[in-house]
């Protein structure tokens, strides 16, 4: 049994027509990597579901076959599709991400009943609890999580392994030439536990910060627009970037922050607001420090002093934005030590190296077992 391609079932898929998020971004990237680690001999086909059927080249070795839901559930992450086990039929393995819905919940079943090698990630947020309860997590043969933070919110016996980053150091690479920087950044989609207000709050009068994401929801997007107004503060909001302009706006910042919270400001309680912080490892790949909250996986990622900053105070988040926005040698070399720590540790290639021997592992055994 050789590893010739591998399925990535994952509900929705980086694209305007699904959603464009970390959570969507990383199944693409890793993917690529697996292909580059294999030296091109395996392919990976991201599978998602869509209206009509269609099936594309995203990079090389690497595309996406999207399959006509047959329901209309009010979460999208639970839609079915009949396709579904034909699509899974030619994989050597199938990895299945965001776990706890109902497309990937069925698409558990589909890999099991046709004997693959089976892994699963979770990429925050739960849809459905059906598989969770009745012990689905048992039912892979590896579970990947790509933080030490991840890792440990899962409750089973099935192996655990850890593959850290993901990033895309080559589309998210520093300027060319030196650009001016002028502002503070926040990427991300404008979600209560995001904490974009808590950034709002903790911006220094004078300085000017960027908010680039989707308005996802609509009663946060309106509050923390009229936040920025009403404290008068300089903030600017971009809601359809595409990756050229977020790498600029990257390259222009002083520093980007994820402010994410466990508590966001309408009551709502997060276990897990961040399994990694994509956009802090973008931002350190294109040479701009990174700040993050003490949440979640963030702290693992961002090196204290060295590539960014951690905070657990407002008055820290403060005081550290003035610091960076008057001292651009600063910024400089810790942008410059941020690049360097993402391409040893934390670039798709790196992290496609490690989950390519994972599958090659699972593979064998799978192919010791048989014989």
């Amino acid at each position: 049994m050789s590893l010739r391609k591998i399925a990535y079932l994952t509900p929705l898929y980086f694209d305007e027509q699904s959603c464009l998020g970390g959570g969507e971004r990383y199944p693409l990237n890793l993917a690529t990597g697996i292909v580059e680690a294999s030296g091109g001999s395996c392919t990976v086909e991201l599978i998602s579901y869509g209206e009509k059927s269609e099936r594309r080249t995203l990079r090389p070795g690497v595309t996406l076959r999207v399959l006509q839901i047959a329901n209309r559930p009010g979460d999208r992450t639970n839609v079915a599709s009949w396709e579904l086990p034909a699509a899974l039929a030619d994989a050597d393995l199938v990895h299945i991400h965001s776990p706890f819905t109902r497309s990937s919940e069925l698409g558990i079943l589909a890999a099991k009943q046709q004997h693959k090698p089976l892994c699963m990630t979770d990429h925050g947020g739960t849809a459905s609890t059906i598989g969770l309860n009745l012990g689905s997590l048992e039912l892979a043969d590896r579970i990947i999580a790509y933080s030490d933070f991840g890792a440990s919110l899962y409750w089973t016996k099935t192996p655990i392994a850890i593959v850290k980053g993901g990033v895309d150091a080559s589309a998210f690479a520093p300027a060319p030439l030196p650009t001016e920087r002028d502002r503070v950044l926040y990427v991300g989609r404008l979600l209560p536990h995001k904490g974009i207000d808590q950034l709002i709050t903790a911006l220094p009068q004078g300085l000017r910060l960027t908010v680039c994401g989707r308005p996802t929801h609509k009663d946060y997007a309106w509050l923390i627009s009229n936040m920025a107004i009403e404290q008068g503060k300089a903030v600017e909001f971009i809601t359809d970037a595409d990756d050229a302009t977020i790498r600029d706006l990257y390259h222009r910042s002083w520093v980007t922050v994820l402010p994410s919270v466990y508590q966001d400001c309408f009551g709502g309680n997060h276990v897990a607001p961040e399994l990694m912080g994509l956009t802090l490892l973008e931002s350190m790949a294109a040479g701009t420090p990174a700040i993050c909250s003490r949440v979640g996986a963030m702290p693992e990622f961002v090196r204290e002093g060295e590539t960014g900053f951690v905070y657990d105070r407002l008055d820290q988040l403060t005081e550290t934005l003035r610091r960076l926005s008057e001292d651009p040698e600063l910024v400089e070399r810790m942008g410059r030590r941020g690049r360097e720590v993402v391409l040893e540790e934390y670039d798709l290639r790196v992290a496609g190296q490690k989950m390519w021997d994972v599958y090659q592992e699972l593979v064998a055994k799978y192919r010791e077992a048989a014989a």
